[in-house]
C-alpha cells in the first residue's frame, strides 16, 4: 500500500463495482443451494458436497449451484485482495455512507408519517368552517412535509451510496408490493392518494375515474387500507343492481323464544359503514343504472355526527361514526359510447362529488434507455418485477433495452386506448400505404397485462425471448382483429419487437379501414444468453447516473470488514425509531450536510 497514487481511486471504484456483482451472484447460488438442501452455508462447511447432495432433488441445480458459488466468491476474492488493500477502505467507505443514509431516511420516513397523521387528526377534526388555530397548525404541518420532501431530495444526491441504496430501498418496496397484488406507490399515485385523502376526510364523497385497467379500485382501496386505515365496504356496481343492495333488504327469521317465523330487516353495507366507521368503495359506478345511483343522494351529504333513520327498520336510528364516507370509481363516460354497458352519469349526481382523474403511470414515449429518469414509474415497476429479493436481474442478453421499449409501447398504447392526441408516427399504417389515427376498441397494455407477460416469461426460465411472450400473453388474446393488426404494428414498426427470425415479415393489415382477420404464427425462438446486474446497474437504469464521488478513503483500515461491498448486510439493528431529541439531532446532521454538498 505504500506509494499508492490517489489519482487511482476511479479505477479502485471499479474493481469494487465488479467484485460486488460477483460477490452477489455467489450469494444467490448460495440461496439456491441452501433452498435445495435446507443446510446452512456454515454447515455444509462440515460435510462432504456428495453427502449433501443427497438431499437435494433437483441434483443438477445443486451442482450448477455450488460451481457458480465457488467461482464467484473466489473470483471476489483476488479482486478485492488483502485486509489493507486499497479495495477494502474504499468498501469501508461505502458501507459507512450507505449505513448513514438509509438512517437518514429512516428518520426522514418516520417523521413524515408522523407528520401526516397529525394532519390527517386535525384535518378530521375541523366542523364546517376551519377555525384560525387549526389553519395555522395546518399551515405549519404542511411546511414541514415540504422541507421534509427537501431534505429527502437532497439525501439522494450526498454521494453514491445514498443514491444507490435509497433507490434501491425504492425498488424492493415495488416489488413487495407487486407481490403482495397491492398497488405501487412510485410518485403518482401517492400524489394521488393524498390528494383523495383530503377530499375524503373533509366530508366530501370522491369519484375517481379513469381508463380501463387504469388502477381505479387499486388507488382506492389503497387510501383505505394504508392512509385511512380501515377495511372498506365494496360494492360492485352493475347494471341489474337494486337500491337494497347497497341499504339493506326484510329478511325472515325465526324467533328463538317463539319459534315463530318474523320479518327482520338485514343492515346493507352502508349503514353498516355508517354505524363502524368505515369507509364505502362503490366500484364501476357509472355500469349502475341513474335512476338507482340517486337513492344515494341523501346519503352522500350526510356528516360525521348525522342521525339517519332506517325506514325499512321501523326508523332505527344509525348515528354517523368517524371513517365513513364514499368513494367511487368508475370510467368517465360521458357523452361517449367506448364503455359499453356504461351509462352517462347526471350532471346533477355528479356535482355532489368531488371528481379526481386517475390516468396510467407516467413514462416517456420517445428517448433512448440512457436517458430514462425518475418520471418514468412504468419502467421502474418493470424493472421491479423482474429483479430478485437482493436487487439484482440474470437474465436473457437483451432484457433491460427490451422492457424499456415495452414500457414505452405500453404509455403509447394506453394513450391511443384513451383517444389523446399522438404523433402521426403512431397512426396505422394500412396495406395500401394510408395512414389514419386509430382508436383501440379493447387491446390496452395495462400494469396487469405487463405482469401477465413478466411473469410467464419468469415461470418458463425465459425459454423463449420477450417477443413471444407479448404476442402470445397479450395480443393474440385480444379478440377484435382490427387491435391486434394495429398492436402488433405499432410494436414492430415503432418499438422494436418482433424482429427476429420467423416473424412474419408483412402481415395483412388490412384497406380502407377494415381488418376483417390477423393471425401470427409466432417462432418460439430462444433468446440470447444470460447476463447478470447488480443493484448499482439496475438503479443507473432506472434512474440515471449517481452523483460523483466528493471524498475518497484517507487511511486504510488495519482489519478487515466483513462483506463490506455488500449492501445486504447493512441492516439499521441499533437505530431507534423514537422521534425525540435524537430525531432533532438526525435532522440537523442531515441539514450540515447538505449545506456542506
Amino acid at each position: 500500500m505504500k506509494n499508492f497514487n490517489p489519482e487511482n481511486w476511479g479505477k479502485i471504484e471499479e474493481k469494487i463495482n465488479e467484485a460486488e456483482k460477483k460477490k452477489r451472484q455467489a450469494s444467490n447460488a448460495s440461496q439456491v443451494l441452501y433452498g435445495e438442501t435446507k443446510i446452512t452455508k456454515k454447515e455444509r462447511g462440515e460435510k462432504e458436497d456428495e453427502e449433501i447432495l443427497e438431499k437435494s432433488k433437483r441434483k443438477r441445480v445443486f451442482r450448477k449451484a455450488l460451481e457458480r458459488e465457488k467461482v464467484f466468491a473466489k473470483e471476489a476474492g483476488e479482486i478485492l485482495g488483502d485486509e489493507n488493500s486499497p479495495e477494502r477502505a474504499l468498501g469501508t467507505l461505502r458501507q459507512e455512507n450507505l449505513v448513514k443514509a438509509l438512517r437518514y431516511s429512516k428518520a426522514l420516513d418516520s417523521k413524515k408519517e408522523q407528520l401526516q397523521n397529525e394532519e390527517m387528526e386535525i384535518l378530521k377534526g375541523i366542523d364546517g368552517h376551519p377555525k384560525g388555530e387549526e389553519v395555522e397548525a395546518l399551515d405549519e404541518i404542511r411546511e414541514e412535509l415540504k422541507k421534509n420532501k427537501e431534505m429527502k431530495e437532497k439525501l439522494f444526491a450526498l454521494n453514491p451510496e445514498a443514491y444507490f441504496g435509497l433507490h434501491l430501498k425504492q425498488i424492493k418496496e415495488y416489488k413487495k408490493e407487486l407481490e403482495n397484488g397491492k398497488i405501487v406507490e412510485t410518485a403518482y399515485p401517492e400524489e394521488k392518494a393524498e390528494e383523495i385523502v383530503k377530499y375524503f376526510l373533509a366530508g366530501q364523497p370522491v369519484f375517481i375515474y379513469g381508463e380501463l385497467g387504469g388502477g381505479k379500485s387499486e388507488i382506492a382501496m389503497h387510501v383505505a387500507e394504508k392512509y385511512l386505515k380501515k377495511d372498506p365496504f365494496i360494492i360492485s356496481g352493475r347494471k341489474d343492481i337494486s337500491p337494497t343492495e347497497f341499504f339493506g333488504h326484510q329478511i325472515l327469521t325465526v324467533d328463538e323464544k317463539t319459534n315463530q317465523t318474523i320479518s327482520d330487516f338485514y343492515m346493507g353495507p352502508i349503514y353498516q359503514a355508517m354505524e363502524e366507521g368505515r369507509p364505502v368503495i362503490i366500484d364501476e359506478a357509472n355500469a349502475i343504472p341513474h335512476e338507482v345511483l340517486i337513492s344515494l343522494n341523501h346519503i352522500l351529504t350526510r356528516k360525521v355526527g348525522d342521525k339517519i333513520n332506517i325506514q325499512q327498520d321501523s326508523g332505527k336510528e344509525v348515528i354517523i361514526k368517524e371513517g365513513f364516507g364514499i368513494m367511487m370509481t368508475g370510467n368517465f363516460n360521458q357523452f361517449q359510447e367506448k364503455y359499453i354497458g356504461r351509462a352517462d352519469m347526471d350532471p346533477a349526481f355528479l356535482s355532489r362529488l368531488h371528481k379526481i382523474e386517475y390516468d396510467y403511470l407516467p413514462q416517456s414515449t420517445e428517448g433512448s434507455l440512457s436517458e430514462a429518469g425518475e418520471e418514468d414509474e412504468l419502467f421502474h415497476i418493470l424493472l421491479a418485477d423482474m429483479v430478485d429479493k437482493n436487487g439484482n436481474i440474470e437474465a436473457p442478453k437483451d432484457t433491460i433495452q427490451k422492457l424499456w421499449n415495452l414500457a414505452k409501447s405500453a404509455r403509447v398504447i394506453q394513450n391511443v386506448f384513451s383517444g389523446k392526441e399522438i404523433n402521426s408516427a403512431f397512426y396505422f399504417q394500412e396495406g395500401a400505404g394510408r395512414a389514419t389515427r386509430y382508436l383501440l376498441k379493447e387491446g390496452v397494455l395495462s400494469i396487469r397485462a405487463l405482469k401477465n407477460i413478466i411473469s410467464q416469461w419468469k415461470a418458463e426460465g425465459f425459454e423463449k425471448e420477450l417477443d413471444f411472450y407479448v404476442w402470445n400473453d397479450f395480443i393474440k388474446n385480444v379478440t377484435v382483429a382490427s387491435d391486434r393488426a394495429y398492436l402488433y404494428q405499432i410494436m414492430k414498426d415503432q418499438f422494436n419487437f418482433f424482429h427476429s427470425d420467423g416473424w412474419e415479415e408483412n402481415p395483412n393489415y388490412g384497406n380502407g379501414g377494415v381488418v376483417s382477420s390477423f393471425d401470427i404464427s409466432a417462432p418460439k425462438n430462444k433468446p440470447e444468453m444470460k447476463n447478470f446486474w447488480g443493484p448499482r446497474e439496475v438503479v443507473e437504469f432506472a434512474f440515471g447516473k449517481a452523483p460523483e464521488r466528493a471524498k475518497w478513503p484517507d487511511t486504510i483500515l488495519e482489519s478487515e470488514i466483513e462483506d463490506t461491498v455488500n449492501p445486504e448486510m447493512m441492516e439499521l439493528e441499533e437505530f431507534s425509531d423514537k422521534l425525540g431529541q435524537e430525531m432533532k439531532n438526525i435532522l440537523n446532521e442531515i441539514e450540515e450536510m447538505c449545506k456542506e454538498k
